[in-house]
């Protein structure tokens, strides 16, 4: 005698929303997850970066998880025999799994519920679209920028003296897999009011020590380019660079994401600096 059993197995987390928001830091961004509980127990959600979540029977909350932006282009590609036989579809999904595996790997998202001294893990690689992707993805060209030395990102301010020489060092590194370029690079000073208004009318207060537009010849794939210049204010108070990249290449026009550089605050003071500023 033989007795047949059917067994439903039903997720114990799901992901009903995936969205995500831009960090301060242009290599970083938030991870928004709304997640779900359809057990009819407490369960309990963690993830790197993250604080743990409870969720009630039944109950809704949003994780926010800061993430690091991901290399997809370091991925190992489809060797030229598969990628023949397979259809643009079956390729877009191959690259999507790779895509969410690796994700899946950074977050480390785990539930439990300790009524039951269960435990196990959740996977975001279903819930994920095109959009998160493209967000979550380290653009291909990479800047760093650098006033006197050191970095700028993260709302780090830049403290200098009226009058001094500020040195600014732009670096762009190509993780693309073709050759970018010839590019320029334009720095415009400005002063935020906080108020809705920014005034670029700066030339009395602002000078720079040459040009404030830079060149930036071909850079081939993995290899770096720098560009340096130095300005100085004249007038204490905080200001700002908005610098604008144009391509000047008309083979091709790139995402306006592959321009995005990190912002820049310098503080003019009129007395002498303390070490380390």
């Amino acid at each position: 005698m033989s007795l047949g059993v059917h067994v439903d197995v039903e997720p114990s987390v799901f992901f009903t929303r995936v969205s995500t928001l831009p960090a301060t830091s242009t290599r970083q961004c938030h991870l928004l997850l709304d997640i779900f509980n359809p057990t009819e127990h407490e369960l309990t959600v963690s993830a790197k970066n993250s604080e743990d979540l409870v969720l009630h029977p039944s109950e809704c909350q949003r994780m926010a998880i800061q993430v690091d932006k991901f290399d997809f282009e370091s991925l190992p590609q489809l060797d030229q025999e598969a990628a023949h036989f397979s259809s643009p579809k079956q390729l877009e999904e191959e690259q999507q799994h790779a895509q969410g595996c690796q994700i899946n790997s950074k977050l480390d998202i785990c539930w439990s519920i300790p009524s039951l001294q269960r435990h196990g893990e959740a996977s975001v690689e279903g819930a994920l679209n095109q959009l998160v992707l493209e967000h979550l993805q380290l653009a291909p060209l990479q800047w760093d920028v650098l006033v006197n030395g050191k970095p700028c990102d993260c709302d780090v301010v830049a403290d200098c003296r009226v009058g001094d020489a500020v040195t600014l060092e732009v670096k762009l590194t190509n993780l693309n897999k073709n050759p970018v370029g010839p590019l320029s690079l334009t720095v415009m000073p400005y002063q935020d009011y906080q108020n809705g208004v920014q005034n670029y009318d700066l030339d009395e207060a602002v000078t720079f020590v040459g040009s404030n537009t830079f060149f930036i010849d071909v850079v081939k794939p993995r290899e770096s380019s720098v560009c340096e210049g130095a300005l100085l204010f004249l007038y204490t108070g905080d200001f700002y660079l908005n610098m604008k990249v144009q391509d000047d290449s008309a083979r091709r026009e790139l995402p306006l994401a592959w321009f995005t550089l990190p912002g820049v605050h310098v503080r003019a003071q009129d007395t002498p600096l303390q070490a380390g500023a």
